[in-house]
């Protein structure tokens, strides 16, 4: 028997085996090219979001940074503004001019210092807060479509915030000296306080204003966007919506309550560093610590210390740094942003 004819049997016997073989053959490589393909798909996809992630953050940074420059601007004139309402600097002037009134004077400087330092931080917050909103939301919508949003509507939607510096204030100063003065009214200049005594005092405040039906937390978004709105352009009637929406919801009030504590907290503890520094003792082996919540101050004394406070910005600026890297705010922007895309 020839080669060729032993060949052909042997093909001709396993016959099957081949063709299954080659099917297994042709199989694996049909596989090896689909996994390829789908290997391939799935790197260019995850490569796609990575650079998408990436973008999606740098934009949301860049939003944080913007803000907090705009915060800092927009609160030298709000605190400007503050002084001009609350002048305590004339106060302080009278006393010393009318030694006869002064008594009268300075009950008259209690209220208007205890009321400066409040409408300080509750517009201070309420400004940070509006201005995470508004940026965050231009920011989402011009990362859909960046020509989304022009100059001038930004613009305009802005100004919104410096409405409320220029009317909001006035409004809430007043609020806020009506209230006061039923808690400092009372008090005698005399009475010796300790700093959680003036922790009552605000936390007092911050109830009462509260239980307001007009109050600046209840009623945020009327501090900031106009009742009517007449605007002819969709984005920013669209924008607006989106931002009266976000103030009345239950997040915002949380969020500005939460901040509001955190304002009065941090000025106790400045008032605790200047009760520590005012009353250190000394004995045989140099300075003893005493705790700065068991010392006591007559009334009298605690108004300048507060007003310097204020006089000299320290407090307010303290503020401003903390509310630009509070957590919760940026996680807040984030949830806006997130849901805009």
């Amino acid at each position: 028997m020839s080669v060729l004819s032993r060949i052909q049997g042997f093909a001709s016997r396993h016959k099957n085996k081949f063709l299954i073989g080659g099917a297994f053959i042709s199989g694996s490589i049909i596989l090896t090219k689909y996994a390829q393909y789908k290997f391939k798909e799935w790197q260019e996809k995850e490569t796609s979001e990575f650079f998408d992630r990436n973008r999606k953050q740098n934009h949301f940074e860049s939003i944080g940074r913007t803000t907090n420059q705009t915060l800092s601007n927009f609160s030298v004139s709000l605190l400007d503004l503050i002084s001009e309402i609350i002048n305590t600097d004339e106060v302080i002037e009278n006393i010393k001019a009318n030694p006869d009134k002064k008594v009268e004077l300075w009950n008259s400087l209690k209220l208007l210092v205890f009321t400066k330092v409040s409408v300080t931080v509750y517009s201070i917050v309420m400004l940070a807060v509006v201005l995470n909103v508004q940026l965050t939301v231009i920011g989402g919508y011009m990362y859909k479509d960046p020509n989304r949003v022009p100059t001038d509507i930004q613009e305009k939607y802005l100004s919104l915030s410096e409405k409320f510096i220029n009317l909001g204030i006035q409004k809430l100063a007043e609020l806020i000296e009506y209230e006061m003065k039923k808690l400092v009214s009372g008090m005698e200049l005399s009475k010796l306080l300790k700093l959680g005594d003036i922790e009552s005092l605000f936390w007092s405040l911050q109830v009462s204003l509260s239980s307001l039906k007009d109050g600046p937390i209840e009623q945020f978004r009327k501090y900031i966007i106009p009742e009517e709105n007449n605007s002819s352009d969709s984005v920013y009637d669209s924008m607006v919506r989106d931002t009266a929406d976000l103030l009345e919801s239950e997040e915002v009030k949380s969020l500005v309550t939460h901040c509001i504590n955190q304002g009065f907290i941090t000025l106790g503890d400045q008032l605790a560093e200047l009760y520590s520094k005012s009353d250190m003792t000394t004995n045989g082996s140099g300075e003893s610590f005493i705790n700065p919540f068991e010392l006591q101050k007559p009334l009298a004394k605690l108004i300048p210390l507060i007003n310097g406070l204020l006089t000299k910005q320290s407090f307010p600026q303290v503020l401003i740094q903390q509310l630009n890297t509070n957590k919760k705010i940026q996680t807040f922007n984030a949830n806006i942003y997130e849901s805009l895309l």
